[in-house]
């Protein structure tokens, strides 16, 4: 008797081996959604920069081999776009994924993991990256314009498009309102070539009620420079007037192709 039942146990727990040997690897997630973690490597960037996007799929047995889909808006209020990147999930059940955004929105990403036959298809949460652009100021809102015109610019035998620029002696301003979304400024400032022999004047940048950026030039002499901003503005004012004006001396003000960083 004791010998049966020994022998009875036994050929239990060899079949219990055997049935769960025959199960699939994954056979606990059979029927459930595919699970995807997605990372940025940086949350803000200029336009063209690379973002390293990388993540995990699980369960990492079923998800080798798959590979991942990339969908991103790149506008508030549009619907999700998929793009071309594909990415191959590795045994361990990681992917890595390469984007270069272009425009000056914050971008948003997440990916696709498809169904198998062990689990139904799996969506990441969505990561944003705000990425910056170089756009001109000029065709941002402007306001308040005394004595400036836009357009191109001679400064030092150069030719600046999408400039601004003073076209009479007296003091000449103007303000553009970029409605916080620019952190930076860049361009060439200097005295238009239209200005006297002997001229001077100088130039000036305001964000908002903080200087920044002023300098005195002579005819012929300009300066390309970028300024960056510690707080975003609501509003940029440019001034210049002419510093020398006895015996119809001037000096005519000029903000060379400017340009600033932004966002929307």
């Amino acid at each position: 008797m004791r010998m049966l039942i020994s022998a009875t146990a036994t050929a239990t727990a060899t079949a219990i081996a055997l049935g769960l040997a025959a199960l699939p690897l994954t056979a606990a997630d059979a029927g459930s959604t595919g699970r995807v973690t997605l990372r940025a490597g940086a949350d803000q960037v200029v336009a063209g920069q690379k973002v390293v996007l990388t993540g995990h799929a699980r369960p990492a047995a079923a998800a080798a081999g798959l590979r991942v889909r990339l969908q991103e808006k790149y506008k508030p209020g549009v619907p999700w776009k998929t793009r071309q990147q594909t990415a191959k999930v590795t045994r361990r059940g990681t992917y890595r994924l390469v984007v270069r955004p272009m425009t000056g929105f914050t971008h948003a990403y997440r990916v696709i993991l498809p169904a198998s036959s062990h689990h139904k298809k799996g969506v990441s949460p969505t990561v944003k990256v705000k990425v910056f652009s170089w756009e001109r100021l000029t065709d941002h809102t402007h306001v308040n314009n005394v004595r400036m015109s836009f357009g191109a610019v001679n400064i030092n035998g150069t030719t600046f498009d999408d400039s601004v620029f003073a076209y009479d002696a007296a003091a000449a301003s103007i303000e553009f309102n970029v409605n916080h979304d620019c952190t930076s400024l860049r361009g060439t400032f200097g005295l238009s070539d239209r200005s006297t022999v002997g001229g001077q004047g100088e130039v000036s940048i305001a964000a908002d009620d903080t200087p920044a950026y002023s300098k005195t030039f002579d005819v012929g002499q300009s300066e390309t420079k970028r300024l960056r901003f510690g707080t975003a503005p609501l509003k940029l004012r440019l001034e210049t007037h002419s510093t020398n004006t006895a015996g119809g001396v001037y000096g005519l003000g000029a903000f060379g192709s400017v340009q600033v960083l932004c966002t929307h």
